[in-house]
Parts: C-alpha cells; sequence; structure tokens
C-alpha cells in the first residue's frame, strides 16, 4: 500500500514540473486560444478606449509659411528617439533631404517623446528643434512600448496640422530609404496606379507569442485570438492622404495595443483598407554587395549604425539607385 502511495507521489512530482513548462512555453495556452477567422473582434470587451491624453510640444516650422497651391507629393515622417541625434543628421544628408529631387515636392519631419525621468536629453532635443525646424515632439515617455501612442501622434500630426501631402511615409531612424524607389513605386507626377486606399510595406501574418519568457508575451486575457489580423510592419510604411486620414479618425476610437504594428493592422481591418505588400520592403536586411544589389530596395531594416547607412546610401546615389 506504501509502494503504490510512494508511486503516485512520485508521479505527481514528475508531473507537476512539465505541467509548469508547458505551461510556461505557452503550449497550455495555446489549447484555449479562438480561431481568429470565425471569432476575432476589436475592441475587447474588457477593453476601455483611453485616447493618449498627450500634447504637441513642438511642431516643424515649415508649417507656417506652406504653399497651399504646391502640397507635397511625399511626407516622410521618421520615429526617432530621443538620443539618436547621429541617425537624423545622417538621414538629413542622405534619404531624408528634402531637395534631393528638384521637380518633386518632399517635406521631412521626426517624430520624438520625451525623456524618462532623469534623461538628460530634453535642451538638446529643443536645441535641435530650434536649428533644423523639423521636430515634432509630444509630451509621452519615449520608451519602446510607447512607440503605438508615436505612431498615432505622428498620425495626429498629420490629419490635424499637414493633411495636404498625396501620400506619407512612416519610417524607423535605423532604415536605409530610396526616396526614388519610393516615388518610382508610387508613380510620376501626381498620379498613381494604386488605390485610394494605400497601406503598403512588408506584410505579416503571424500569431501570438505565448511562451512566457518572451519580450512579446501575450496573454490571453490581452488577446484571445490564434492569430494576428494582416499588419504591415511598422518600421516602415506608405499611407495615401485617403488612409491616413481614414486609419487616424477609425485609431482614435479603438483602445491603443502596445505594439504599433499590430494595432495598425488591427485599424486596417477595423477601417476596411486591405493591407498592400511591397516585396522592396525589407524586414530583414539583405545583403549589400554593392550598389546593384539595393537597385530595387525602397526601405530595409538595420541600419541603426549612421555612418554605415550614409556610405552605403552615398554609393546607391551615386550609382542612381537612391
Amino acid at each position: 500500500m506504501l509502494k503504490k502511495h510512494y508511486k503516485l507521489l512520485l508521479k505527481c512530482a514528475l508531473a507537476i514540473p512539465i505541467i509548469f513548462l508547458l505551461d510556461f512555453c505557452g503550449v497550455l495556452t495555446h489549447l484555449y486560444e479562438l480561431d481568429f477567422e470565425t471569432h476575432y473582434y476589436y475592441p475587447l470587451d474588457n477593453a476601455t478606449v483611453t485616447p493618449p491624453d498627450c500634447k504637441f510640444l513642438q511642431m516643424p516650422t515649415f508649417m507656417v509659411d506652406r504653399d497651399l497651391a504646391d502640397p507635397p507629393r511625399l511626407t516622410i515622417l521618421v520615429k526617432s528617439a530621443i538620443g539618436n541625434l547621429q541617425r537624423r543628421q545622417a538621414i538629413r544628408k542622405t534619404w531624408g533631404y528634402e531637395a534631393r529631387f528638384s521637380d518633386v515636392h518632399i517635406r521631412r519631419a521626426f517624430v520624438l517623446g520625451m525623456p524618462a525621468e532623469g534623461g538628460g536629453s530634453k535642451d538638446a532635443a529643443q536645441t535641435e528643434a530650434k536649428h533644423h525646424g523639423d521636430i515634432i515632439r509630444a509630451d509621452f515617455v519615449d520608451a519602446y512600448f510607447n512607440n503605438t501612442i508615436k505612431t498615432m501622434m505622428g498620425m495626429r500630426w498629420a490629419s490635424e496640422h499637414f493633411n495636404s501631402s498625396d501620400f506619407y511615409l512612416f519610417v524607423d531612424d535605423d532604415y536605409y530609404v530610396s526616396i526614388k524607389n519610393v516615388l518610382r513605386f508610387l508613380g510620376k507626377g501626381r498620379q498613381t496606379h494604386h488605390q485610394s486606399l494605400l497601406f503598403a510595406g512588408f506584410v505579416f501574418q503571424s500569431s501570438p507569442l505565448r511562451h512566457k519568457f518572451s519580450k512579446w508575451y501575450v496573454s490571453l486575457e490581452e488577446y484571445p485570438f490564434d492569430k494576428w489580423p494582416p499588419y504591415v510592419t511598422a518600421g516602415a510604411f506608405l499611407l495615401s492622404r485617403q488612409a491616413l486620414l481614414k486609419m487616424y479618425a477609425v485609431g482614435r476610437t479603438l483602445p491603443l495595443f502596445r505594439f504599433d504594428d499590430i494595432f495598425l493592422g488591427m485599424v486596417a481591418l477595423k477601417a476596411h483598407i486591405p493591407v498592400h505588400r511591397c516585396d522592396d520592403f525589407y524586414f530583414d536586411r539583405p545583403a549589400y554587395n554593392g550598389p546593384d544589389s539595393y537597385s530595387d530596395v525602397i526601405a530595409s531594416h538595420g541600419f541603426g549604425d549612421p555612418v554605415e547607412m550614409e556610405r552605403i546610401w552615398n554609393e546607391c546615389h551615386s550609382a542612381n539607385y537612391a
């Protein structure tokens, strides 16, 4: 009798860590997920809509004397961390240079938040804004999981204060971009062969990560479905003016989700805006083997080193690819 009792205790002792491990790795959680295709809805029943109560602290100086008769073909909104001055300087000299094309009106602005408590970059950013006149700054803390706020503040600025551009390119400051290829993708002059509601970039449809050791862990309470809506990676994406206005209008009625690209996928689905896959946007950096290897690249992630980005862009520019 005692032997049976010990065997049962031994089995329980072995089963408990196995169950714990399965739960920690998310295996058990997957059993309780809801099918996206048949059950998806957002916002969830337990969600409350609380739009970010943020104010603009700085706006670009080019808003003052703009020519309404000649709206920009493209406005570039670079999402940048407040301490990344060297990246912004490199962008101003390369793919963010507004006068790159004499016959195409381009505008550029950087979207910044505020440093965390004790951060010392605030005054430097104010000086930079006065010198360059291209900073959009709002009073939210610049942190990874506030990227959704940063993106929405960029959309808010564009929708409410600078809504005459034909297209808007949202891009992170660790990207290589060929504006020449962007304009080629959009079409010549003020015409375009794309639909009026354009939301384009590198498209994913993936599943939530349920293993609890992941930085991107998502619980069932936060999101109970087995797949995300199709979404464009938020590192670089293009919006037509009509898509921007509609996505901002819909997005401000939804509770923010902490992953900005997932949130934009939810907004696009709610707004009935299809995501447009463009294979010349790269989430994983393609190998660089000289300018010809980047002849068709529109945007690529993986350029956190501004010196390297500037060198490669200059080589591609000399070869007429940027």
